[in-house]
Parts: C-alpha cells; structure tokens; sequence
C-alpha cells in the first residue's frame, strides 16, 4: 500500500466513523446495518453484543424512535495495517435532548474492508468514569481556566 492508497483509506475509515453517527442520530438503521461486518460486536466493559443482528437490536433499543441526540466525535487516530485491516480510535461525547453530556469516552474500532467497503468488525466503548464535583484542579490551573469553565 502506497502513501495515497493509505490516506485514501483513512479518509473513507473517518467517513465510516461519522457515518457511525449520523446514521445512528438520525435512526437510520437501514444505513447504520451496512456499517458493520456480519459477525460484528459492541463491546461496553462487562457487555458484549455478538454479531450485527445482536447488536443492531440492542442499539435500535437504546432510545424511543424519534429522540433527538448527537454524538461529537474528535479527530480519529487511524491506523492502517494492511489494505484490507485496520484499527481506530474517536474519543466521543453523546449529547442528549436535554443538551447534557450524557456519555464522554472513547471507541475503539477494529474495521475490515469488505465488498470494496470499510466495516466496523468490533467497536469497543470505553466510558470516562463519571466523578460530581468539579475537577480536583490546582489553583493556577482554575486561574488560567476559570473563564472558559461553567461555574
């Protein structure tokens, strides 16, 4: 794989994974199916979700048809091993419909091409534990930051 066939591929792995979001956001499940592998998983701590049916089934039920949300995701790291192999990963917020944060982590994706077609094979969500409080900051670090912070 040259220098272009490999950022080609990256850039079609990034758009997968913004289709990731927006087919799910829009609860277009017809679109989000054709994402993954048949023998796809999901993976958050303890729970897995074995193969696209599985999971589809568990993500479709994740929120009531018609619920409005976002997910916003930064720039992914993408790594390309092989032409038709690689690996991701997105640290992601999920905004819900009352504009909380409602889950901060990060995915990791191992993504196959298929068809001519990148595919999710395995995301994994790795959640940010949840602390209350403000963060344990020092003080110069809430001097500097104070007026970019919700108080």
């Amino acid at each position: 794989m040259d220098a272009l066939e490999r950022l080609i591929a990256i850039k079609e792995i990034e758009d997968l994974i913004t289709r990731y979001c927006f087919t799910f956001d829009e609860q277009d499940w017809d679109g989000f199916a054709e994402l993954w592998t048949e023998d796809a998983s999901f993976v958050v701590g303890e729970m897995r979700f074995e193969g696209r049916d599985t999971m589809l089934e568990f993500l479709r039920g994740c929120l009531p048809a018609g619920y409005v949300s976002k997910h916003l995701c930064g720039r992914s790291l993408v790594e390309v091993d092989s032409e038709t192999s690689a690996r991701a990963q997105t640290d992601v917020v999920w905004i819900a419909a009352n504009f909380e944060n409602t889950i901060v982590g990060r995915y990791v994706d191992a993504i196959v091409k298929q068809d001519g077609a990148w595919r999710f094979r395995r995301r994994e969500e790795i959640p940010v534990e949840y602390r209350p409080g403000p963060p344990p900051m020092s003080d110069t670090a809430v001097a500097v930051s104070s007026p970019t912070m919700r108080s």
